[in-house]
């Protein structure tokens, strides 16, 4: 499937289910916004100290000082796991187009997927993955870049089979991707460069992220990786030595 087949394919898809797509979207925008409102008192906490001047900081004793630490604790542990958070009810929105690009009814309920089904691996994955792009990137930039690329399937493929080890997907993840970089890179560019221009737009363009550009890009990712599931046969021994 050539990438101009999948755009057509994933925008027949979403419109397809378009009131379900609203409704997934707008579960998952709901969540960042809750956490958003619950750490606007530490926001504006912070906000008052940014906004003394350097000399009276430095005077301040540890009394003085501790409520702002607190607030900074309190923001960045809200701002943590909001990422967790959305990174699963994402999850779960890529179970929502692995159904649609299978051709089965999207139920709203899979939009909680990630926290049925085994949640602590589906997280483990998500840190992992951190911890080893965040070591290839310390080599320099593009290592990061083309592990991302290679490690970019290792969800879909736990999405599909939640039996799998985290160390079992980002193997085979590297094994599928094997040849279909470049081919990704596009879909990559592509939706992030659609979210960029919807968001610069005035009133609307939050929206249009939200609710079409969000869904339309795990369509295309979702497609990509039916793709080369279908058409790149492997064996168990291919990856068991592949570097991680």
């Amino acid at each position: 499937m050539t990438i101009f087949e999948n755009i057509n394919k994933s925008l027949r898809e979403y419109m397809n289910s378009f009131f379900n797509w609203i409704l997934i979207a707008g579960v998952c925008g709901a969540v960042s916004l809750a956490f958003t409102f619950l750490a606007l008192p530490y926001m504006k906490k912070l906000n008052e100290l940014s906004l003394l001047e350097p000399e009276k900081i430095y005077n301040m004793n540890i009394q003085e000082l501790n409520p702002y630490f607190i607030a900074s604790v309190a923001f960045l542990s809200i701002y943590a796991l909001n990422i967790l958070v959305a990174y699963m009810f994402n999850v779960g929105a890529f179970k929502c187009a692995l159904e649609s690009t299978r051709g089965r009814k999207i139920k709203t309920s899979d939009i909680f997927f990630a926290f049925k089904k085994k949640p602590w691996k589906f997280l483990g994955l998500y840190i992992w993955k951190f911890i080893l792009l965040s070591l290839w990137s310390c080599l320099f930039i593009i290592p990061g870049i083309i592990k991302y690329f290679s490690y970019s399937q290792a969800l879909f493929l736990m999405i599909e089979n939640p039996d799998y080890g985290i160390n079992e997907s980002i193997k085979e993840s590297q094994m599928l991707m094997s040849g279909h970089k470049e081919k990704f890179f596009m879909l990559w560019f592509i939706s992030i460069a659609l979210m960029a221009v919807l968001v610069i737009i005035p009133l609307v363009g939050a929206g249009l992220f939200t609710f079409f550009a969000f869904p339309f890009a795990n369509l295309l990712y979702m497609n990509f990786y039916n793709d080369i599931t279908l058409y790149n046969q492997y064996n168990d021994d291919e990856y068991k030595d592949i570097e991680i």
